[in-house]
């Protein structure tokens, strides 16, 4: 199985590195959705424009903003 995003070898969707870089997404969601009333379009949007955040974070979000169905 290849990375859905890069095409690395992958044990599921992602490689090893988005993965973490996804279920770190989905932790920090839910403090930025208390601190800020977003959504998860919203959220995603943040972490691109975000200068701080990291590469595999940013093309995590831009695959899940990819997705016709990104999760809200």
């Amino acid at each position: 199985m290849k990375c859905e995003i890069c095409g690395r070898p992958a044990e599921s969707q992602f490689c090893e590195l988005h993965l973490k870089a996804y279920e770190n997404l989905v932790e920090k969601y839910e403090v930025w959705k208390k601190a800020l009333k977003l959504t998860w379009t919203e959220y995603l949007n943040k972490i691109l424009e975000n200068p701080d955040a990291g590469l595999w974070v940013k093309e995590a979000a831009t695959h899940l903003l990819s997705r016709p169905s990104s999760g809200e």
